[in-house]
Formats: structure tokens, sequence, C-alpha cells
């Protein structure tokens, strides 16, 4: 089955404060390695790779170009990273023309220490903890509740009642009505800097379409500084 990768590197970054100031997230380092060379590893090299440039994005496009030249790169530039009109939504949207296949999507601020399936199906990533014994701040997250193996609901962060952290790492097969629901999303408020993938999915299973959940039992996100702070020394240890 052909299939592409979305990378999401548009963003400002400005969780990270001083660390994205001058530097794309993308390039981040983590113990001497960019945080995007983690995330191509997991992926095979002949997988065509979608990436949103935006915010410093002709940084990331040479340092793609000068260190991964075994793989293919498509490359979207983006007009509007910050601002009004400005979304998530809307950076997918640019890449429609890219992604006329079933893709995989994920953000530039998110590691999974395991493989990652295929999308041969519609399925969400997650990170699953006993949250009635869990110590996990999870107020900075959005989630995602399942019923009977099936993911019956995304949620806001900070919503109570729950299965699995949302990672912002997902398989779409339904390329075709998830594109129709973005676009028919986007629409509504095109100005609006909130168009997130979960409104997708959302709507998607009012549809009827079925996610499975892809539960992933380590995960890394560097997408804050106190939480690179705790990937940087996961890495340091593993080696």
């Amino acid at each position: 089955m052909q299939y592409k990768l979305l990378l999401m590197t548009g963003g400002i970054g400005s969780r990270l404060g001083e660390l994205t100031k001058n530097t794309n997230k993308a390039l981040v380092p983590i113990n001497g390695r960019a945080t995007i060379d983690y995330i191509l590893e997991q992926y095979p090299k002949d997988m065509p790779v979608v990436v949103n440039l935006g915010f410093l994005g002709q940084s990331v496009k040479d340092y793609l170009e000068e260190n991964h030249k075994d793989r293919t790169f498509e490359y979207v530039w983006l007009d509007k990273y910050q601002g009004p009109g400005a979304s998530i939504g809307y950076a997918i949207l640019k890449s429609k023309e890219h992604l006329q296949c079933p893709f995989l999507f994920q953000g530039c601020d998110t590691l999974v220490m395991s493989q990652i399936p295929a999308p041969e199906k519609n399925w969400i990533g997650g990170y699953f903890e006993d949250w009635q014994t869990s110590t996990m701040d999870t107020s900075p997250y959005d989630t995602v509740s399942t019923e009977d193996g099936k993911v019956v609901r995304f949620n806001k962060r900070g919503t109570p009642g729950f299965d699995s952290i949302y990672l912002g790492l997902d398989g779409v097969y339904d390329y075709q009505i998830y594109f129709e629901t973005l676009e028919a999303l986007y629409n509504t408020d095109p100005m609006s800097e909130k168009h997130h993938p979960i409104e997708v999915y959302n709507k998607m299973l009012e549809k009827g379409i079925e996610f499975l959940p892809q539960h992933f039992t380590t995960w890394l996100d560097s997408g804050n500084l106190p939480a690179l702070k705790k990937t940087e020394e996961y890495l340091r240890n593993r080696k």
C-alpha cells in the first residue's frame, strides 16, 4: 500500500521559550542530534515525507537536504504559520494535494520508541498509564476516550475521564473523508487559529467512521521545556 508521512514543522514552538527564538523546533538538539533525526529514523527510508515549512522553514529544508539525502521530501510552504488564520488544520489543508493516499500524521515534538504501523486502517496514537495512580500532569494534553477497543471521543485538554494522552501521531486511511471534513470545518471560520485534527476526528466519528486506538508504551515529548529535559535524560540513559 502506498502511503506518506505528513510531518509538521511550521509552528514557532513558543512553549520552548528561548530555544526556538532563532531555531525551528524540529531542529532543537536532543543530546547533540536534531529532534527531526529521531523522528525520521522511525520510518522506512523509501517512504515519501511531506514537510510543512513555516517558521525558519528554509533552515529545516536545508538541514533535511544536507543530512537526509537518501530520503524523498515534498515541501509545503505555509504563508500563515502564526496569527489570524494560522492553525494546524490550515497547515494540513495546504498539504492536501500531496496527500491523495493514506498517510501518517506526526507533530515534530513527539517521539515513540517502537514500530509505527502503516495507515492500513484509521488509528490514533495514545500513551496509556493507570490514571488512577499516575503522578503525571495530564492537564497540558488533549486526550482520547475508548470503549470496546474503539475510539469514541477526543477530549480537549483538562477534560476528566479518558483512557490515553493524544500524541499527535495518527494513521489516516480514509483520507478523502478526512479532507472533506477538514475543509467543511475550516470554512466555518477561516481566520480561526484553533482548527485542529481532533475536531476532524470527532466529526468523522459522528459520521460512523471507525478509529482504533494505537497505544505506545514509551512516549517522549519535546514540546515544552520540562518534557524536553526528561526526553534528553531518557535518551541519554538508553545508550
